[in-house]
């Protein structure tokens, strides 16, 4: 994909970009721009017809889906025989280039003259005033500075409109869906991605795991506080690493998390509970005032898909039920339920 916008068509397109990823909860990260940079252009009908479909399905384009999307839409026509693989870049700087180059160039002609007007002086050549030769210097001298004004105010017309773009998509998504203390999505974004996700849907796309680190008020009380943070911070550092793959996690509240898991069956979802059940032991935390290294953090699962015409109540409900189910057997567990 070949972009030849130039500064004030791109910052237009990025106007129009950033408050549909507002809109739809879109991480502000490069796969992204590129992907609603484009949408906005409508220069690949293909891209705009399956980011529709994602959106109409899930709310939102779930992440590990924009990889795909780049891959197949954006960079597939740039994958030669070759093992080199080009990257579409997009980026307001293109027509800054050839400002620059223009700058130079201009720069470059002035050189070049203000040496021919010095040999022209050392030679008093008769058939050369020197009117004539200051003149010429005047002129060119006042199209130089011209150039290279103009150039120097579009490098700050370029950058403040992308510092502005940036700091309203980043300011719309800041304390809105995100937890403060754990950086993953909050209880807000699980109730709307699930109520959208939910809603007539006849066609389950979805599995949820529902997770509750074990006596997490005995570390609080033990611990304190601080500790307590301390921990949720690695949960969520956790999940962060984990869940990446068509995967969103959800700090639900206190020491509850869930997991939002697109396209995925419960096998699957029980496998990544349990590889997260593992992960989760082997967490170390040293409490400094005392030196002691809390090592023996657990956390207990529950499993659940998404049914046809499920409410999202239905759906938390179940996922719910196999979390308890797993700590009246004795925590530290993934258990399913399903029905």
């Amino acid at each position: 994909m070949q972009y030849s916008d130039n500064s004030q068509q791109a910052a237009e397109f990025l106007r129009q970009a950033v408050p549909l990823m507002v809109k739809y909860k879109i991480p502000p990260h490069p796969l992204n721009y590129a992907l609603w940079y484009t949408y906005v252009t409508q220069r690949l009908p293909t891209l705009n017809q399956e980011l529709d479909k994602t959106i109409t399905k899930y709310g939102t384009c779930p992440a590990g889906f924009e990889a795909k999307l780049f891959r197949n839409h954006l960079i597939s026509d740039e994958m030669g025989s070759s093992d080199k693989l080009q990257s579409a870049l997009i980026t307001v700087a293109t027509s800054l280039n050839e400002s620059a180059g223009a700058a130079v160039k201009h720069t470059s002609e002035y050189s070049a003259l203000l040496q021919e007007s010095l040999d022209a002086l050392n030679s008093s050549d008769p058939d050369l005033p020197l009117e004539t030769i200051a003149q010429s210097l005047y002129d060119n001298t006042v199209q130089v500075s011209a150039t290279a004004e103009i150039f120097l105010q579009q490098i700050t017309n370029a950058q403040q409109e992308i510092q502005r773009l940036q700091e309203e998509l980043s300011s719309a998504r800041q304390d809105v869906y995100i937890d403060t203390i754990t950086k993953l999505y909050n209880r807000r974004f699980l109730d709307e991605t699930l109520q959208r996700i939910c809603s007539g849907n006849d066609d389950p796309i979805l599995s949820v795991i529902m997770m509750d680190i074990d006596h997490f008020k005995q570390l609080n009380d033990q611990y304190g506080h601080i500790m307590g943070d301390r921990a949720l911070q690695c949960i969520g550092q956790l999940l962060t690493e984990e869940c990446q793959d068509k995967a969103d996690a959800v700090r639900y509240g206190g020491e509850e998390f869930a997991v939002l898991l697109y396209e995925c069956d419960s096998n699957k979802a029980a496998i990544l509970a349990d590889r997260l059940r593992q992960k989760i032991q082997s967490i170390r935390i040293k409490h400094k005032p005392s030196g002691v290294v809390i090592n023996a953090m657990t956390a207990s699962f529950g499993v659940t898909v998404q049914q046809a015409f499920d409410l999202p109540e239905q759906l938390i409900d179940r996922a719910d039920r196999a979390l308890y189910q797993a700590k009246e057997n004795g925590r530290n567990q993934v258990q399913t339920v399903l029905d």
